[in-house]
């Protein structure tokens, strides 16, 4: 098995877990909620809350899977998929029992603190590690991954012109090993899984 399956494999692994963990957190906020409104949903949801539980590990095992394996759309996309899907079932929701109809209100209000707590996430460990503090790694987003070696080295290039570094490669490949600024550093792909899709980067540490 080569590294860059092995490395798909971890990738693909890591995602169907962090997806069942967002699916059984968002069965918690729903037993916690049908825990307060017992009265009035009580009965009608307790006979459904382990099919719930089973049915929420495994669609949030499919989403996080299905965006990695770029069957979705990423970013603000995903974020307006989610608000379309919100408005359609506000549109049916006349003909669905009351109690389930809150349950997928608050199912898709949880699904979207989660992936903006996780974009927030991102964005705070992306400004921490553009610090670019020697020892550290200095993380370079990406909206979209690079096509090829050629164009993943283009678009660090762009990075180098835009920040005003020099620039020397010693490897010119994919992992790249370069000076900038007289600093040797490597420079590969990486990627980390979202809830609204993989975020690729390039990332520079320095050797």
């Amino acid at each position: 098995m080569t590294k860059k399956n092995i490395r798909n494999k971890e990738l693909y692994m890591e995602s169907i877990k962090r997806g069942s963990l967002v699916g059984g957190i968002i069965w918690v906020c729903v037993v916690i909620f049908i825990s307060i409104n017992y009265k009035t949903m009580g009965k009608a949801a307790l006979p459904w809350l382990v099919p719930m539980l089973a049915g929420y590990i495994v669609l949030g095992a499919l989403l996080q899977l299905g965006t990695v394996k770029k069957r979705m759309i990423n970013g603000l996309a995903a974020l307006w998929s989610i608000i379309i899907i919100m408005f359609a079932l506000i549109c049916i929701a006349y003909y669905i029992p009351d109690w389930i109809r809150y349950i997928i209100v608050l199912s898709f209000f949880v699904l979207l603190v989660i992936w903006v707590g996780d974009y927030w996430y991102l964005s705070r460990m992306a400004r921490k590690l553009n610090k670019g503090r020697s020892g550290y790694a200095l993380c370079i987003s990406l909206k979209e991954k690079p096509s090829s070696k050629e164009d993943f080295l283009r678009k660090f290039e762009d990075y180098c012109y835009r920040e005003n570094i020099s620039l020397e490669y010693e490897v010119k490949d994919v992992p790249a090993i370069v000076l900038m600024d007289g600093i040797r550093c490597e420079v590969r792909l990486d990627s980390t899984p979202g809830f609204g899709g993989a975020e690729y980067m390039m990332k520079v540490t320095e050797e």
